[in-house]
């Protein structure tokens, strides 16, 4: 048996070993999970889908006028954060991407910072959210929603 054939049946081998067997490190890795923007996951209030959610409720009983102004916070909220979530999901590739290649960590550092800076301006788009919201809304309409 030649060196070619005998490599080519291990190549073989390890390409179907490698496709049924997972490794560890991808076992608990999401394939494709739902990834927020924000630095702070799941502390902070998402006031606008509260708001979203009770938009005609009886009690909350929100006017026309603050209908129209939580209108303009969440469109410019969501636009901004998906924008912005755009950036930070083709950074992240990019940096894991050269993580798997087994790139110098020190030549990513610039690509971590910009992404941090990102999640960090996503991060002041909900939080000047929710501080724009309550200013909309009365400490009645504050208490019923949180």
């Amino acid at each position: 048996m030649s060196i070619k054939s005998t490599l080519g049946i291990l190549f073989g081998a390890l390409l179907i070993v490698s496709s049924v067997t997972p490794t560890t490190l991808s076992a608990n890795t999401p394939k494709k999970a739902k990834s927020k923007p924000f630095l702070i996951q799941g502390k902070l209030p998402h006031l606008t889908l509260m708001v979203k959610q009770m938009w005609n409720d009886k009690d909350l009983a929100l006017t026309q006028a603050q209908k129209k102004k939580l209108m303009v916070i969440r469109k410019e909220t969501i636009s901004g954060a998906q924008k912005l979530n755009k950036e930070i999901m083709k950074l992240e590739t990019k940096i894991v991407h050269a993580s798997n290649m087994n790139i110098n960590p020190a030549t990513l550092k610039e690509s971590v910072f910009k992404l941090a800076n990102l999640r960090a301006q996503a991060t002041m788009l909900h939080l000047k959210c929710i501080y724009n919201t309550r200013k909309i809304l009365t400490q009645d309409q504050l208490d019923i929603l949180e």
